[in-house]
């Protein structure tokens, strides 16, 4: 019985199941890092899941000369998009959340397939574009998003004057507002919440307006949306 890990033997799947499980994990790890429900052990298990598919497939091939290589893969691919809807989010200032986890995931369970599969080359190169994207890009994206003229915030202001006292603020400072939308519910019974879109022109730092925005007494509560 030969060892390699291209070749379908005891050996090359517990190496397969092991690949998966390190990378999986691995990938979850930077996810749970950022605050995601998806942690380590959803990833792993995703990743080592479609591993499983790809040799089972694989396995039913060798023995019955007969099975379609693709089938079972396929759904696979099709199947993992209902666990990423589960880690998408629309939160009650109507904003989605875990978009990138749930791509993530569909990611990973390409990964799990190609390490299934005996594809180890392919599955390293698959996981360190996926480590790169969700890495190095996602602190690309955050400098883009800290410097954008695009601003997307939610609010919790004084219910008197407290939009008044806002609308003053952002225009004697050169904000363009476009879109200023009320929300039902706030922390405290005496504010209201507010969506609130503007340009700000300038590319001032985001962290300094929000800054800005709390020295006003008016204001109580400000956060930026990011997806």
């Amino acid at each position: 019985m030969t060892c390699s890990i291209e070749e379908l033997n005891i050996v090359s799947l517990i190496l397969r199941m092991l690949i998966a499980t390190l990378l999986g994990g691995v990938i979850g790890l930077e996810r749970g890092a950022s605050g995601q429900s998806a942690g380590i052990r959803t990833f792993a298990l995703v990743c080592v899941g479609a591993a499983g598919c790809a040799i089972v497939n694989l396995y039913l091939f060798y023995t019955t000369g007969s099975a379609d290589t693709a089938r079972i893969p396929s759904t696979v691919i099709s199947g993992i998009g209902f666990l990423g809807v589960g880690t998408i989010v629309v939160t009650g200032k109507n904003y989605v959340r875990g978009l990138t986890t749930a791509a993530t995931l569909w990611s990973t369970a390409v990964l799990g397939l190609l390490v299934g599969s005996g594809f180890i080359a392919g599955s390293f190169i698959c996981f360190l574009t996926i480590m790169f994207i969700v890495v190095v890009l996602n602190k690309a994206s955050m400098f883009q998003e800290e410097i954008a003229s695009k601003f997307m915030m939610y609010l919790e202001l004084d219910r008197e004057a407290g939009i008044e006292h806002l609308l003053e603020y952002m225009n004697s400072h050169g904000y363009d507002v476009s879109v200023l939308e009320k929300q039902n519910a706030s922390i405290h019974a005496d504010d209201i919440g507010l969506l609130v879109s503007c340009n700000i022109h300038k590319h001032k730092s985001h962290t300094n307006l929000i800054k800005d925005l709390f020295t006003l007494d008016s204001v109580h509560y400000v956060e930026e949306l990011k997806a």
